[in-house]
This record gives C-alpha cells, structure tokens and sequence, in this order.
C-alpha cells in the first residue's frame, strides 16, 4: 500500500496499483490497471464554525443529490460513527454511470468523496478500503 497525506488535514493509504492526481479543488485516485472502471475524486472543506458531525455530513448529501439529476439507488445514511469522524454515504445513477458518494467529517473538516464508474465493479471494494484508511493528521 502507498500512502497519501495532506498535512494538517488527512491521510488515506490507497493500492500500488493505484495513481493519483492533484488538481486545485480536489485529489482523484484510479487504477493503472488495463481493466480500470472509475475515479474516486476527494474534495476538501473546511467550516468556519464547528458543526454537529451527523447534521453536517447528511446535509452535503442532500445538497449534492438534489443539485444533479440522480437516480438514487441507496438513500443517503450514516453508516459510521467514531469519536472524530462522522461518515455518510449515498449511492444512485446519473447519465448511465454508477455514483457512490460520501460524506466525512468531525464537524469542522469535511471530505465530499464520489466515485463514478461505468457500471457495478469489483474496484468498489479497493475504494472502500481506501475510505475506510482515512485519518484526520
């Protein structure tokens, strides 16, 4: 596993056969593989004032599934709760293209993450277990 860290923000390991490129908004990682499916982007957001973690990460769901024209498949949730990472996860299809997208936050930090592919793929498993690895530094 490789590691990728933003200081003072998070870090995530992620698979060596996985790359990632840094663009002003957001962080994308996606396989090197020749069968590759689809790109887990990472946004970052900060609060000016500290919010209730549930209340925070439902609502980035919320706002985001009603601003694209998304069939929802699995309605947004909290699916899980730590003393400092609150996380929220939604799932749906937009323009034929298979969308998950979470949410995680400690009430002041937040991470929007989506992963579009073309269909259904064994890479959501490696996605989950890059998701699950974050650590807020």
């Amino acid at each position: 596993m490789k590691e990728y860290e933003i200081d003072g923000w998070f870090r995530l390991t992620y698979p060596e056969h996985y790359e990632y490129s840094e663009e002003e908004d957001y962080v994308s990682f996606y396989s090197t593989e020749a069968d590759a499916q689809g790109t887990l982007q990472i946004s970052i957001y900060e609060s000016e004032d500290s919010q209730e973690p549930k209340q925070s990460a439902m609502s980035e769901l919320n706002t985001f599934l009603g601003e694209f024209p998304i069939d929802v498949k699995i309605a947004p949730s909290i699916t899980t709760e730590t003393s400092n990472m609150t996380t929220a996860y939604a799932s749906g299809i937009e323009d034929g293209m298979h969308l998950d997208v979470w949410s995680l936050t400690d009430g002041k930090r937040l991470l929007f993450l989506t992963y579009v592919a073309d269909q259904v793929t064994n890479e959501k498993m490696e996605i989950e277990s890059i998701i699950d690895s974050i650590e807020w530094t």
